[in-house]
């Protein structure tokens, strides 16, 4: 037993350093497109396509950028923005390795392969269980990503849980950083400069809806909404009018509902309230969530052992119980 963990030990080992060995590879860019076998389709947004790929055995996904988009210039400025992580490195983020041009001049980016399911996926999948553990899990998954990319100077500014890929490990990696921005650590607006690019509505923060500077804090907001998800498991807003949302958020500080019977997560949706502030002031940031999730995440485990020991002494005096009872027959 002891030998088979060593034994898986050493081969994971290898794995990763392989993994490494190609990354390092391909962000020196000395390697022959023809090595990169394209695969099948793994999803298409508004900027591009992700397929599967093949690099020297070790999968990878690539977006290409589609060509002839009705708005070049945001088009563009997406994947320069794309470009600005190639320095990260962080667990909860997905790696991206390089930005080039292949195939008939298709501008690429090669990205680590962290998984076929997003959030948003696992949020919508009936079969999948989604308690207080996994839910303050996820959390601390994203805005630990959060927390790094702030202190880069970086707002993500489309957080939502389709840009959010959960691994086979469970783990969340923030994906899709084709509209971030550089902003002051401090959370202070950056100055102001003109984008074409724009977020999804429903988890936008009110600021940027009324067309001011971005901060981090606007990521703290749309944090805030993919918390109410996880717990609602609903869709912001329903089938709401596009137009009656971002009024009613902007000049009436709407919100998605939050039911008032919800027993046992009191802090789990004071934090959501806390994260859709409508002044940005009174947001916390992700450093301060990252604590309050970490507190909430011992809380949760510590009770969850406890139900178990519970139960487990439960059955042990059932056992006993029948086993006097076969005695005195």
């Amino acid at each position: 037993m002891v030998l088979q963990e060593v034994e898986r030990t050493l081969c994971e080992g290898c794995k990763r350093r392989r993994k490494e060995m190609v990354f390092v590879s391909i962000q020196s860019g000395k390697f022959i497109a023809s090595e990169l076998q394209l695969g099948r389709l793994l999803g298409s947004g508004g900027f591009g396509s992700v397929y599967e790929a093949k690099f020297r055995g070790e999968r990878l996904a690539i977006k290409k950028l589609h060509q002839g988009t009705k708005n070049a210039r945001a088009a563009q400025e997406s994947f320069e923005a794309e470009g600005s992580i190639l320095h990260f490195n962080h667990p909860n983020i997905v790696r991206s390795l390089a930005t080039l041009t292949l195939w008939d001049d298709v501008q690429c980016i090669i990205m680590e392969f962290a998984g076929e399911r997003n959030l948003h996926n696992v949020i919508n999948d009936s079969f999948e269980e989604l308690d207080r553990i996994r839910r303050v899990k996820f959390a601390l998954d994203i805005v630990t990503a959060l927390h790094f990319a702030h202190q880069q100077g970086l707002a993500h500014l489309d957080l939502k849980p389709g840009n959010v890929l959960v691994t086979s490990e469970d783990n969340c990696k923030l994906a899709d950083f084709g509209c971030c921005r550089a902003v002051e650590e401090n959370s202070k607006p950056s100055s102001p400069t003109k984008s074409n690019l724009t977020g999804t509505y429903a988890y936008r923060a009110p600021e940027l809806l009324k067309g001011e500077s971005p901060s981090t804090k606007a990521d703290i907001y749309s944090l805030g909404i993919c918390l109410w998800q996880m717990l609602t498991r609903e869709q912001p807003y329903g089938n709401e009018n596009q137009h009656v949302v971002i009024f009613g958020v902007v000049a009436y500080q709407l919100r998605p509902k939050i039911k008032e019977n919800i027993a046992g997560d009191e802090t789990y949706v004071n934090l959501i309230k806390q994260c859709w502030q409508a002044e940005v002031k009174f947001r916390p940031t992700a450093n301060e969530i990252v604590n309050e999730l970490q507190d909430m995440q011992s809380e949760s485990l510590e009770f969850s052992n406890e139900t178990k020991n519970k139960i487990e002494n439960q059955h042990l005096s059932r056992i006993c119980v029948s086993q006097v009872c076969l005695q005195i027959q």
